[in-house]
């Protein structure tokens, strides 16, 4: 399997775990993930707010490229992924919009026809590569262990974008650990915000949203927080201890990215993964510990 592939900024600087653990996941699963160079970020939604059309031309921008090679687009960011969907939405539904973008990408030698599909590595996991061959690629059953999905906000809105009609009910994560052999656990937040894009003005937002969510997750007996996000793996890791004295209870609740969970799941290392990276220590999770060993 091939797909042009998106890693964003975060999983190739705070998070470079992320792209450590993608790339061993996907070396194990024998997907090529094809890089495009001169990529360039995908403008958070800042630019978006600022200029709308150069966001979409930024955007359409990197599907071009995956495009000119004949392929799928996957990134591993919540963010790219609401960013890159909703540029190719609206020149899709709008040719003149459509025409001045490609006119911008010309100058590149680019076009954007609308060939390729934008895709997350969530989303690739369970409908390319599937439940059967997952199954059959476990090395390392994780069972009786228990996990908080948490997918924040982009992956799941606007549920217009997505197909889907309300997010709270978005089963992908839960449908892709019980695969890996673990059970999940109930808790309000999974679809709520981190607060991340709140966190240049303040830390106060980020630290009272996510307090919440992670302290809901522990109380309905959560081993471990995965998210396909590493925006959200960003506040939900790095902020805990703010969070906990927010709160005034322990919390000490590792989190992982979606790749390392996967990863942990075909036997591979703790070092491969990046599990030494995190700020809360993945290590009293049994398994965790088992392959590090």
């Amino acid at each position: 399997m091939r797909i042009a592939f998106y890693p964003g900024c975060s999983a190739r600087t705070t998070c470079g775990e992320l792209l450590l653990a993608t790339q061993a996941v996907a070396d194990r699963l024998d997907i090529e993930l094809v890089a495009l160079s001169s990529a360039t970020c995908t403008g958070s939604r800042e630019i978006r707010a600022a200029d709308v059309e150069r966001f979409v031309a930024l955007n359409v921008r990197i599907i071009a490229m995956a495009e000119a090679q004949g392929l799928d687009l996957m990134t591993i960011c919540n963010t790219c992924t609401l960013n890159l969907i909703e540029a190719k939405q609206r020149v899709d539904d709008d040719p003149a919009l459509r025409e001045r973008v490609n006119a911008r990408l010309a100058q590149e030698g680019l076009t954007y026809r609308g060939t390729a599909r934008i895709t997350h590595f969530l989303w690739y996991l369970l409908e390319a590569v599937g439940e059967a061959r997952l199954r059959s690629l476990v090395r390392t059953p994780l069972s009786e262990h228990r996990i908080a999905a948490f997918y924040g906000c982009h992956i799941v809105r606007p549920p217009s974008l997505y197909g889907d009609t309300d997010a709270r009910e978005v089963r992908s994560i839960e449908t892709l650990v019980q695969i890996l052999g673990c059970s999940t656990v109930e808790y309000s937040g999974r679809t709520s915000c981190c607060g991340f894009h709140c966190s240049a003005q303040s830390d106060v937002i980020p630290v009272k949203l996510s307090g919440r969510h992670v302290a809901s997750a522990k109380a309905a007996g959560a081993e471990a927080i995965v998210t396909p996000c590493p925006l959200c793996h960003t506040v939900l890791d790095t902020y805990q201890d703010d969070m906990a004295k927010d709160l005034g209870q322990s919390l000490d609740l590792p989190v992982l990215h979606l790749p390392q969970l996967v990863g942990l799941a075909l036997g591979l290392d703790a070092e491969a993964l990046g599990l030494g990276r995190h700020v809360v220590p993945v290590k009293p999770i049994r398994w965790a510990r088992e392959q590090a060993s």
